[in-house]
């Protein structure tokens, strides 16, 4: 988010030159950067996270199914199958060797009993936490070794 920030302050610092360069009034550069500051970052944010959380599903793919070989199979009932090859435990490793962070757990209740801990602020806690842990899970243990009798 910081990066888009600053590239719109650097297209608002140079605005003059933009001006002239491609013929466009500063008044509508000063209002593409005073809307942009605060609408360019999150939208930024939002697609890098996606774009994270797609290549995490891609090596979680990897994992489980293995590398793709472009062979194809006919199988007895005349099925065609592509074979994929099974990955080395080092490339398995080091595709699965990521932290899971978990989402902060906010009990409903306190020491003594009394429900709403935290309040307002305790639930906007909760969601920010929950919205920055969102990965996609490793593969597990048996999930990795069910894919070896494929």
């Amino acid at each position: 988010m910081s990066l888009a920030f600053m590239l719109v302050c650097l297209v608002n610092g140079g605005n003059d030159i933009i001006a002239t360069q491609f013929n466009l009034t500063i008044n509508g550069i000063m209002w593409f950067t005073r809307i942009g500051l605060f609408v360019i970052p999150p939208i930024v944010f939002v697609i890098t996270k996606r774009l994270c959380l797609s290549l995490q599903r891609a090596d979680r793919d990897l994992v489980l199914h293995g590398r793709e070989t472009g062979r194809l199979v006919m199988t007895a009932e005349g099925e065609f199958v592509e074979v994929h090859e099974p990955l080395s435990a080092e490339k398995i490793y080091t595709l699965t060797q990521h932290e899971q962070n978990a989402p902060l757990a906010l009990p409903d209740v306190d020491a003594n009993g009394v429900r709403g801990v935290g309040g307002m602020k305790g639930k906007l806690r909760k969601r920010a936490s929950i919205a920055a842990a969102e990965q996609v899970p490793s593969p597990t243990l048996t999930e990795a070794k069910e894919i070896e009798h494929h």
